[in-house]
């Protein structure tokens, strides 16, 4: 093998590797989420019950940030379980309540900067979770400011339809009792 392509070779092996592990690219979280969206919907679609489909938040929140904090025996945790083990993992932080416009712009700056991010409306009895994505804010007079961008996944027995790239508005009409967390 010639010396460039030995190099070129070695660059890309490195490349690779590097976006092997850890967390995924923008073009990778993009395609992911997209993947994850289309499969929800099918699952959706084929649906028996109100239980099915809930781990797809999981498997969001999980795949797009490359972590596996919601993974429990091998399978995806359901969305309402979600809230339990953020409130007692050290590696997940309150950063707020949606009340608070500077909360808002944090998850935001946090989730462009790739740390997982996800809102949990904690007055809701199933704890329902979205996952905050890489965007730019968006502004919602039903809530008095700018709001972060979001995945919602919303469960089978919903008459909500399940969104990429819209703002946490679009998951929940008001702010209150929407809870910010970060991973550290």
């Amino acid at each position: 093998m010639k010396p460039i392509y030995k190099t070129v070779a070695h660059i890309f092996i490195a490349l690779v590797m590097i976006n092997c592990g850890g967390t995924p690219s923008d073009k990778q979280k993009k395609v992911t989420i997209d993947r994850i969206l289309e499969e929800f919907n099918d699952c959706v679609a084929e649906a028996e019950s109100n239980k099915d489909c809930k781990e797809f938040v999981a498997r969001a929140i999980c795949e797009y940030n490359g972590i596996k904090d919601f993974v429990d025996d091998g399978r995806y945790v359901d969305y309402h379980e979600i809230y339990e083990i953020v409130s007692e993992e050290e590696d997940w932080e309150l950063l707020g309540y949606a009340t608070d416009l500077e909360v808002l712009k944090e998850a935001q700056k946090l989730a462009n900067e790739d740390v997982p991010v996800i809102a949990i409306n904690t007055n809701d009895k199933h704890k329902f979770t979205v996952l905050i994505i890489k965007g730019e804010l968006s502004k919602s007079t039903k809530w008095g400011g700018e709001v972060p961008m979001c995945a919602a996944f919303f469960p089978a027995s919903s008459k909500m339809e399940s969104f990429i790239n819209k703002s946490v508005n679009y998951a929940w009409s008001k702010p209150e009792g929407i809870a910010f967390y970060a991973r550290q």
